[in-house]
């Protein structure tokens, strides 16, 4: 499961990341994006995934998937947004004690994920402040999206996170 990183859409310079240890919430800035992938995904790695943890025919069995919604084997939502996490992970800058999930809003999958689909992630950083609570994190709030290789939207949700600020 090969991951390309892509940073040309961040407002941080790939060589900045390089030099500095760790990125602070400091560091960012509205609308910053991060993009990964693509990650392609196989009817073996669907399979395995439901079987453990969404045991439905229509993510398990390609034959009987056929008789159901989908009218073929589709990933699980969940094994989606793992997916989405391995790019979420993959494409954020090192942040010191590593950024922390919070929160999670109005997650959806609008279209299923198929055998062979490529997909790609792509955040943005809509909002960002102090904590209120602990003057040495910050939090962010990020649109995630992934998409297949056609472009289209199979996952989306807004995440709230911390992260460390400078001098904690």
């Amino acid at each position: 499961m090969a991951t390309a990183l892509l940073f040309a859409r961040c407002p941080l310079s790939e060589s900045h990341m390089k030099m500095s240890a760790y990125v602070y919430m400091e560091d960012c800035r509205l609308g910053q994006k991060f993009t990964a992938g693509p990650i392609t995904v196989t009817a073996e790695e669907i399979i395995a995934y439901a079987k453990q943890f969404d045991p439905q025919d229509f993510h398990t069995d390609p034959v009987k998937a056929k008789n159901t919604v989908f009218g073929e084997l589709v990933a699980s939502g969940w094994h989606t947004a793992s997916l989405t996490m391995r790019m979420i992970v993959d494409s954020m800058p090192k942040m010191e004690g590593g950024m922390v999930g919070r929160h999670i809003e109005n997650m959806n999958w609008p279209r299923p994920v198929r055998p062979g689909d490529q997909l790609s992630y792509e955040a943005e950083i809509l909002d960002m402040r102090a904590s209120g609570s602990n003057p040495k994190r910050g939090v962010l709030r990020i649109r995630n999206t992934t998409r297949n290789q056609k472009g289209e939207t199979v996952m989306e949700m807004e995440s709230i996170v911390f992260i460390p600020r400078r001098g904690s």
